[in-house]
Formats: C-alpha cells, sequence, structure tokens
C-alpha cells in the first residue's frame, strides 16, 4: 500500500515505523523540518516539509495515488480539513485523529472521513487490560510491535454476537479490551453481552491475530 501521514508526532511516527516494517511505501508530511528531519534519517521514509491543509502540498506527496491518508495532527480542525482536501484530491481512504469522541458520524461522513482514530480511548481500554491481565500480553510485546489491536465489527451472523465476555473463546494472548456501541467505549465485563452493531476492540499477539479474527467473525 502507499499511504500517506500527515503528523511526525509520536503517533505518526510509530505508525510510520510499523508500516515500514511491513513493507508499504510511506510518506510524510509535517509543518516542522525537524520532525520531518528526524523521520526520514531514522526509518529511511520520504518525509516533506509543509502544510497538508494546502492542496498543493498534497497534491506534491501524490495523494490522488495513495491507498490511505492518515492524519495525525495534534488538533481536530486541522485534521478534519486535511481529510476533506484529500478526499476531494482522490485519496482512497482516509483516517483521521480525533481528541472529541462526540462529532456527528454523518457530518464526518461528509467531511470524507472514513476511519476515526481515537488514540486516548483506546488507550485506555490498552492500559485497563495491561494492569488488571499482566499475563496476556507483557510490555516486551509492545515495544517490538509483536501485537495489534484489532477492530471487528458485530453482525448478527458474527460468532460472538448475543454472547457474554465470559462465554468467548479466545486463544492465549489475546483479549477484548474494549466495545464501540454507538459513540461510547465501554470497557467490558465478563458479563458485559456483546450485540450486534457494535465494534469489538482485540488485543492479541501478531501471530495468533488471524486466528483471533476467525473465532470472532
Amino acid at each position: 500500500m502507499y499511504v500517506i501521514v500527515v503528523g511526525a508526532g509520536d503517533l505518526g511516527y510509530y505508525l510510520t515505523q510499523l508500516l515500514v516494517d511491513e513493507g508499504h511505501d510511506v510518506v510524510v508530511i509535517d509543518k516542522d523540518p525537524k520532525a520531518c528531519e528526524r523521520i526520514s534519517n531514522e526509518l529511511n521514509v520520504v518525509a516533506t516539509q509543509g502544510d497538508a491543509t494546502e492542496s498543493k502540498t498534497l497534491e506534491k506527496a501524490n495523494v490522488k495515488e495513495c491507498d490511505a491518508l492518515v492524519a495525525l495532527t495534534g488538533n481536530d480542525e486541522t485534521n478534519l480539513v486535511v481529510s476533506l482536501l484529500a478526499k476531494e484530491l482522490g485519496a482512497k481512504q482516509v483516517a483521521t485523529r480525533l481528541g472529541k469522541v462526540d462529532y456527528d458520524e454523518h457530518v464526518l461522513n461528509k467531511l470524507g472521513v472514513d476511519i476515526v482514530i481515537h488514540p486516548e480511548a483506546a488507550a485506555a481500554g490498552y492500559i485497563e487490560e495491561l494492569i488488571t491481565k499482566p499475563e496476556v500480553l507483557d510490555l516486551a510485546f509492545i515495544s517490538r510491535g509483536a501485537a495489534e489491536i484489532m477492530e471487528v465489527e458485530i453482525t448478527e451472523k458474527s460468532k460472538i454476537s448475543h454472547k457474554k465476555v465470559s462465554e468467548i473463546e479466545h486463544p492465549s494472548g489475546s483479549a477484548i479490551i474494549a466495545i464501540c456501541e454507538g459513540e461510547n467505549l465501554i470497557i467490558p465485563s465478563a458479563d458485559t453481552v456483546i450485540k450486534p452493531g457494535t465494534k469489538v476492540l482485540i488485543l492479541a499477539k501478531r501471530e495468533i491475530a488471524d486466528k483471533v479474527r476467525s473465532l470472532i467473525a
């Protein structure tokens, strides 16, 4: 895949590192020349200094050919403007980091946002899992990028639909860490029922991710 990452902060850096490690082509855009220089030198990717809210910057990065653009600056308004512009210029898929969790879904769709990223909310469930169930996944796996958080949309036909969390079988090294129900993020208990129409966030060691997906979907 060809991916454009807007924002060379910590989140953008680590996402770029993961994408490069998996063999994807990545271009990074950031206003800060030092951040661009760092990510370019350390990860061996093209990093462009510029304002991604300007068409010429995205066009220079060949946005119309990208498979995905990820807007990861620390400003919601900037990310939304970048998303709208990227979609208008031909980006196939747009993922946007947002600090607020109460944006109207229809408005986001009109702004070209395909995927909303709430890193702080996701991290809350992630940290809770590490604290309460340290046997599931230790920090060494995280630092080596040997784990992932997957999102699975639940339908009536899903294998875990209408089941309690305690009734769901999943391999050792994986755990359900959060459930997205509309605009609400739920940290599940053993008695939480998985409902159709929700999205389940699952933490899993990378080598068993495919097996977990087959047991859940």
